[in-house]
């Protein structure tokens, strides 16, 4: 295998393999064949991007972040629900194509020549924006785990150029896990700096995505590979579990990026929390584990709660990488744990809060908080001939509820709440989730609209185009209509 790993079989392209499979078109539109009723309240677009593309005539992804990435959207509107994607134009996807490999990527190496190695030790990184996809003014930002950011018309998904930021912060990027803080009016993110002593750095932008300003840093024994963090009113809590970076090896190197990390098993987790005020930040200790997702994280009194989807270590990183993914089985189930930060305590307290594991967690952004008791999330197990998901609503009064539909693999469910003229009616979970799922048996993806309460099917719209398996997106409003 090119990375170097002992694979007792050849690579193979995931490119025809469900639910992987992308549209064979680069761009297109569909109207989708609606079935059942959509809420009247329901209208606006749902934005989404996924690795798409996993081979060339003379390149392959090693790892299923590594495919090159496509945007879609579902435009739902009064009398119809339409379809469009479009393949996301990059620096990396045009390399590719052009048989060259220069720029280092997540878990697929890259094609150096000597000379090139010599004279730029650390390698471009990749701006294959595959991850996640937020609003900045009236654009979209495609996003990812290095610092390229690329800007997006949400009318066509085409990329219109890569995010600049108009201070003088320079090389900050954040991660493909921003917080929007709806109170204060901006973004929080985490930027990964080498430079000296490697650290993490907590900075703030506004909602247009024009200027940047630090909150504070924190330096860790190792930096670790960061995807996502937590956000209350008074800290940022930032997750050092440990699966750490050694960056010396990143030097004259193709090696793709996850092979510069190294898995200690006998280290605990580490959490940063820093306050938002000051910038200063305490270390406390979490279980040993691996963390992709943050659920919520919320003050409560003096404590800071973190609610985390943790896998017992983090042979999940390697278990997506795309020989994996053809010949094994494997399954997307964190378990959802609530981790206490109590104010003079080095250990956190553990709660568990769900019987059975999932990823991709939503919750009602009004009731983040002690009070709050729901959240939801998707279960997927992906093997070649068996692949299948299920989606969770958790509760903590009246426990959990499943939907699943035989042959159809569904991502990361969108909660989109029902508005109300009047804020103080509004009850938990009064909406609605958007999932859009996969076909395993034909060329066909579904946007299926459930009641975020019951779980019952309010409408789904049919599409005869097969549409990746991704991480992230988000639901923006049709103009006039509010949400909770």
């Amino acid at each position: 295998m090119a990375d170097g790993s002992n694979a007792q079989w050849p690579v193979i392209s995931l490119d025809h393999v469900a639910p992987f499979r992308a549209p064979s078109a680069a761009h297109g539109e569909r109207v989708a064949q609606l079935e059942g009723a959509i809420p009247t309240w329901l209208r606006g677009q749902l934005t989404r991007t996924a690795p798409a593309r996993f081979a060339t005539d003379h390149w392959q992804a090693d790892h299923w972040f590594d495919a090159l990435g496509m945007l879609f959207a579902f435009s739902i509107g009064d009398e119809s629900v339409g379809l469009r994607w479009q393949d996301l134009d990059c620096a990396y996807a045009r390399e590719i194509r052009d048989n060259r490999r220069v720029r280092a990527s997540f878990g697929t190496p890259s094609k150096r020549t000597f000379l090139q190695r010599a004279t730029s030790p650390v390698p471009m990184l990749t701006d294959n924006c595959n991850v996640n996809v937020v609003p900045r003014g009236d654009h979209l930002v495609a996003l990812t785990e290095t610092p390229h950011q690329l800007n997006v018309d949400p009318e066509t998904l085409r990329v219109t150029g890569a995010h600049v930021w108009s201070d003088s912060l320079g090389d900050l990027g954040g991660i493909a896990h921003p917080s929007l803080d709806s109170q204060r009016q901006c973004w929080v993110d985490v930027a990964v700096v080498l430079a000296g002593r490697p650290k993490l750095v907590v900075f703030e932008h506004d909602l247009a995505g024009h200027k940047r300003s630090v909150v504070g840093s924190w330096a860790p024994p190792n930096v670790p590979y960061t995807h996502a963090f937590g956000l209350s009113a008074s800290s940022v809590v930032l997750i050092a579990h440990p699966l750490t970076l050694r960056p010396l090896k990143m030097l004259f190197s193709d090696r793709p990026l996850i092979e510069n990390f190294v898995w200690d098993a006998s280290a605990p987790t580490l959490l940063g929390v820093m306050s938002r005020a000051t910038g200063q930040t305490r270390t406390v200790e979490a279980p040993t584990g691996f963390v992709f997702h943050v659920i919520d994280c919320f003050d409560d009194g003096e404590d800071v709660v973190i609610d985390v989807l943790r896998y017992p270590d983090a042979d999940v990183v390697y278990a997506l990488r795309t020989e994996r993914l053809a010949h094994e089985s494997m399954s997307l189930r964190p378990m959802a744990e609530r981790w206490r930060v109590r104010p003079h305590k080095r250990t956190v307290d553990v709660t568990v809060l769900a019987q059975e594991g999932l990823e991709f967690p939503q919750i009602h952004r009004k009731f983040s908080g002690p009070a709050r008791d729901l959240f939801w999330g998707t279960s997927i197990t992906l093997a070649r001939e068996s692949s299948h998901s299920r989606v969770h609503r958790v509760s903590q009064r009246d426990g959990e509820r499943f939907f699943a539909r035989p042959g159809v693999v569904y991502g990361e469910p969108i909660f989109v709440a029902k508005p109300s003229a009047n804020a103080a009616s509004v009850r938990e979970g009064d909406g609605a989730l958007l999932c859009v799922g996969s076909k395993l048996d034909a060329q066909a993806s579904v946007l299926t609209v459930l009641d975020a309460q019951s779980l019952e099917v309010l409408a789904d719209a049919w599409v005869d185009v097969s549409l990746p398996l991704g991480f992230h997106g988000g639901f923006s409003r049709a103009r006039g209509l509010n949400g909770a």
